[in-house]
């Protein structure tokens, strides 16, 4: 039961289907785009860790440019769930880039993911660390 009511807390489902969505909409132009125009060609891409890093960087600013302008990006709004403060209030541009990195972390080692089955507040990692909450928000 506990482990239902953990999974309820955490928008699993929500945070899945913004995520994808967020990465058809900003990530996949920006790999086209760089693939394709900047650099001519896949294996030009596949071939250059600079050119994959720098994409990762791009769609990391793009992400916490939308978080902390209205606390969204396009797949959270889709989904109805926004990242606040503890203050409930959208974050600051330096605070939304730290928490994408601390994403990319707990996301490559799966360490952060854990989090929220063995503390109260029911977060991941990088949302303890950032003092952010995901919230679903009210459609109006």
């Amino acid at each position: 039961m506990e482990f239902k009511k953990t999974l309820a807390c955490l928008h699993i489902g929500a945070r899945l289907k913004a995520f994808l969505t967020d990465l058809f909409l900003i990530y996949t132009p920006i790999l086209y785009f760089t693939t394709y125009v900047i650099l001519g060609s896949a294996q030009a891409f596949r071939e250059n860790q600079l050119a994959i890093l720098s994409c990762v960087c791009v769609y990391g600013v793009i992400n916490a440019l939308f978080i902390s302008k209205s606390g969204q990006t396009p797949g959270l709004r889709y989904t109805g769930l926004m990242v606040l403060d503890q203050q409930g209030q959208p974050m600051g541009l330096g605070r939304a880039c730290v928490r994408f990195v601390l994403w990319l972390v707990v996301a490559s080692t799966l360490i952060g993911f854990f989090t929220p089955f063995f503390s109260k507040d029911k977060r991941f990692l990088h949302d303890v660390l950032c003092q952010t909450q995901v919230k679903r928000v009210l459609e109006s």
